[in-house]
């Protein structure tokens, strides 16, 4: 059997190999899509010694970007150990193939020639394992053959995989060209002073199995395993903010000082917290209950659900307006911010970022009409047909109605259809496809793709370059259970190199 299955099955294998004297040669990739330069590659590592073995990284560590890996594990060891110049395959539950090299023990580890150049390395474990190989005896090699890109192919040819290719090559020639746009924005990003205004919400993931209806009552039930919280909200968007802008600040509202506690550890160093006791408010619990990994079953809510005034908020909010380059508000319709204070916030903003949600919690009562301008817009398509108070009309026609016309941009999301884009100069709408086709859990999508947007869009006016930071981060979110973690900036940018390649 080509395939081993086990660590301990590799140190046999290892050992029966060395006492006959055959020198293994160890290849270790993602192999998403094998093509004509991995069998030359193959070919030419046999070529220093007797087994070849090739290890491929277990799909939950791909890190190579949005839709990564195309193919799964099951599939790629399978075609891999069809192929008659591999002689055992293995799959690595590891981010390197380090563990790999210390228990297989080869006497070569080779790379291709794209690898001598340090910055191809995108994994950023190349270093490492040749540090590995040598501590036992082994050596690093590079082949010198032809390369192939595997990104580039499944950009080309596989329309899912990168459903934004062709939007992408009309608007930029290179990789580089993109790349540089993206890092000098975020340059100019890291300087801006941004206050972010938004309530908390605490998400609570309950993982349930369901066990049916029961006999006497026309209920579900289910067996709860076990539960856990995150801080979501207003938390997310800051922590994603805060990653490339040392200067963002926060104010929210709270009732139990355990939320100031929860914010020390999930936000560390960020001084600028400013949390505001409001009279009658409740924290807002979101209880979901999981099964099967991610599969919602249904959600509670634990809140106040009732008007809270703005008076307090609206006099500590309004001295901080005027201080800041962009004001980022999160508006999810629980108690921050009333008509009077959105009207506030409208006329005293150098710069200001929407995004007014529409939930269980608020259900036609939390409408972007109670601002009268902004700098952005970003809503969903529930959200702008309750706002317009129209049913039936397309989003192209939607975006464009009369009752937008003081808000400068408006970003229109529609889930797995993508987004609209509108500029008030040119009044040109550009529509963006979804990028992820593998979804776990969309909560926070949203706001991962807003933070990221909305923080370009005050330094940028390239559709495309707006487009791909919020739909890398809003896809990236996707692949995340609840808010285990924000969308790294480093992930972003390589999920970038691969879809422009």
């Amino acid at each position: 059997m080509k395939i081993i299955s086990s660590i301990k099955e590799l140190q046999k294998r290892s050992k029966e190999l060395k006492k006959n004297n055959k020198k293994i040669i160890l290849v270790h990739g993602v192999f998403d899509l094998v093509h004509p330069g991995h069998l030359n590659y193959f070919k030419e590592a046999k070529s220093h010694g007797d087994s070849l073995v090739v290890s491929i990284t277990a799909d939950k560590f791909v890190n190579k970007g949005i839709n990564k890996p195309y193919f799964k594990q099951s599939f790629r060891l399978d075609f891999l150990s069809s192929l008659e110049i591999v002689d055992y395959v293995f799959c690595s539950n590891s981010n390197s193939a380090i563990n790999v090299i210390e228990n297989l023990k080869p006497s070569f580890y080779v790379k291709g020639p794209d690898y001598k150049i340090a910055e191809n390395d995108t994994a950023g474990n190349l270093k490492k394992e040749k540090t590995a190989v040598e501590r036992i005896g082994g050596k690093l090699i590079f082949t010198e053959g032809a390369t192939f890109s595997s990104s580039s192919l499944m950009n080309s040819k596989f329309e899912d995989y990168n459903p934004a290719k062709k939007i992408i090559s009309k608007h930029f020639k290179n990789t580089s060209e993109i790349k540089k746009i993206f890092t000098n924005t975020l340059k100019k990003i890291s300087q801006d002073k941004i206050l972010v205004l938004g309530e908390i919400i605490i998400d609570k993931y309950i993982y349930s199995e369901p066990l049916g209806k029961p006999s006497k009552e026309d209920i579900l039930s289910v067996c709860v395993n076990k539960s856990e919280s995150f801080l979501g909200g207003v938390i997310p968007v800051v922590k994603n903010i805060k990653q490339f802008n040392k200067n963002v600040s926060l104010v929210s509202i709270y009732n139990s000082e355990n939320i100031k506690k929860k914010l020390k550890n999930e936000l560390g160093n960020l001084k600028n917290i400013n949390l505001i006791k409001a009279p009658g408010y409740k924290d807002v619990v979101k209880s979901r209950y999981i099964s099967n990994g991610s599969t919602k079953i249904f959600e509670t809510y634990n809140f106040a659900n009732k008007e809270i005034s703005s008076h307090l908020q609206g006099k500590i909010i309004n001295k901080f307006l005027k201080k800041f380059d962009h004001i980022i508000v999160c508006d999810f319709g629980h108690g921050l911010i009333d008509k009077k204070l959105a009207s506030l916030i409208s006329k005293n903003s150098k710069f200001l970022s929407l995004n007014v949600q529409t939930n269980s919690g608020n259900r036609g009562y939390n409408l972007f009409t109670k601002y009268s301008n902004a700098d952005l817009l970003c809503i969903d398509r529930g959200e702008i047909r309750l706002g317009i108070g129209d049913k039936f009309s397309s989003m192209r026609k939607l975006i464009s109605d009369k009752k937008l016309k003081n808000f400068k941009n408006v970003v229109l999301t529609m889930g797995s259809d993508g987004h609209l884009l509108k500029r008030f100069k040119n009044k040109k709408i550009f529509e963006f496809p979804a990028m992820n086709k593998k979804v776990i859990d969309t909560i926070g999508a949203g706001d991962a793709f807003y933070s990221y947007l909305a923080t370009f869009n005050r330094h940028s006016s390239n559709p495309v370059i707006l487009s791909l930071a919020g739909s890398i981060a809003g896809a990236l979110k996707t692949n995340i259970l609840g808010h285990k973690s924000e969308i790294k900036i480093d992930n972003v940018l390589k999920s970038l190199i691969f879809l422009t390649k």
